[in-house]
């Protein structure tokens, strides 16, 4: 009978003890997990939050009209934009709220997030650090200043349209003197005022004209003839139209004058306060162009900046200006020129996230069947 070699004996315990030792840490590592929870799937680019299981984390930072500030549940178009996405793809979400869209970037690039939305502009130095979903809205940037309000004697004076004033004095005399040929036509066989070389009778004419024209009466009632009933009432409805022209003539040029500021552009903006979010494209934007600015954190500091003069401008992206002064601004804040350094929006990923695919076929379908496009007309209607 052969007995058993004891090397052999101590390989194949050694072997059975290094299996238990496994199983043991196994159960271990499932037991530090959250109940029902998954051990995650780390792919090759190590990032752990590509494939992870259950709902969506996604962050939104207030950018209204994108994200409204203070809207509970959040509202506003790239909530809706995700709301429709999300529910094509059947995919559970939970917001993940931030202050500023800094942070945002910073949460996608950190693996805490699943992805962020809300007007994150796409650049090339952000696509180094993050992926984008294929662009969802072109924006750019914009100018808001406040209406002008000097009520001073001066300003008065200036804003007046001396030029407009002008042309329709030239036109008002013109019309003078050919009611004033029609008096002299219609007196000089009557009147003995009227029966004068030309030039003198005229100037009767041009008195007549202007009494009938201020107080609506010939002067003489005891024989008015049909022609002088006739004519009067004319003249005296001409002398009101044109009374009244001048009046709102003066008024509106006036009006527009005190709306309107000194910064009508881009290059006005050398030499004056300007404030922006810092981190922002506009604040990148004014850094290359070597224009110091003021750090606002939200639209409100920003306004309340802007009404106690303490700026005379803010430089932020178009949509998000337009909209807090069409329903904040009460006429007294303003967006000026045109709309520049163009940029688009896009929904950030981490790098190497299998999501980035499903979003972008989503929203291509929400841009073929009209969805994406009533989406856009409820935020940015030009009825609102």
């Amino acid at each position: 009978m052969n007995k058993t070699n004891p090397c052999w004996a101590l390989s194949i315990f050694v072997v059975v003890l290094s299996i238990l030792l496994a199983q043991l840490a196994r159960a271990d590592e499932a037991a530090a997990l959250p109940a029902g929870a998954a051990a995650p799937v780390v792919p090759p680019n190590g990032n752990a939050t590509a494939t992870r299981d259950g709902p969506l984390r996604v962050a939104i930072a207030p950018i209204a009209p994108f994200v409204v500030p203070q809207s509970t549940p959040p509202q506003g178009f790239s909530i809706d934009i995700w709301n429709e996405v999300a529910r094509r793809m059947r995919r559970d979400f939970t917001w993940r709220p931030v202050a500023t869209l800094p942070e945002l970037l910073a949460a996608v690039q950190q693996g805490n997030v699943d992805l962020a939305i809300a007007a994150i502009t796409m650049t090339p130095q952000r696509e180094g650090l993050v992926d984008f979903s294929m662009p969802y809205f072109d924006s750019g940037l914009q100018i808001m200043v406040r209406a002008r309000d000097d009520n001073s004697f001066m300003t008065t004076v200036s804003s007046i349209p001396w030029r407009a004033i002008g042309q329709f004095v030239a036109m008002t005399a013109a019309v003078i003197f050919l009611l004033a040929n029609l008096v002299w036509l219609m007196e000089r066989k009557r009147d003995k005022s009227f029966q004068k070389p030309y030039w003198r009778a005229l100037g009767e004419g041009l008195w007549v004209t202007m009494l009938i024209i201020a107080t609506g009466e010939h002067g003489e009632r005891d024989a008015p003839g049909v022609w002088r009933r006739m004519l009067v009432p004319a003249m005296w409805l001409i002398g009101v139209v044109l009374v009244a022209q001048l009046t709102a003539t003066v008024t509106s040029s006036q009006t527009v004058a005190r709306l309107q500021s000194s910064i009508q552009g881009p290059d006005d903006l050398p030499g004056k306060l300007i404030a922006t979010v810092p981190g922002t494209v506009a604040a990148d934007y004014l850094r290359q162009r070597g224009l110091p600015f003021v750090d606002i954190h939200s639209a409100d500091d920003g306004f309340r900046m802007l009404m106690r003069g303490d700026v005379q401008a803010i430089v932020y992206d178009a949509p998000t200006l337009q909209y807090w002064a069409a329903r904040t601004g009460k006429g007294v804040l303003a967006v000026v020129g045109p709309v520049f350094r163009p940029e688009k929006y896009g929904i950030a990923l981490p790098n190497g996230s299998p999501l980035r695919k499903a979003i972008n076929e989503t929203l291509l379908s929400m841009y073929e069947d009209g969805t994406y496009e009533q989406i856009y007309r409820k935020w940015f209607s030009s009825n609102q």
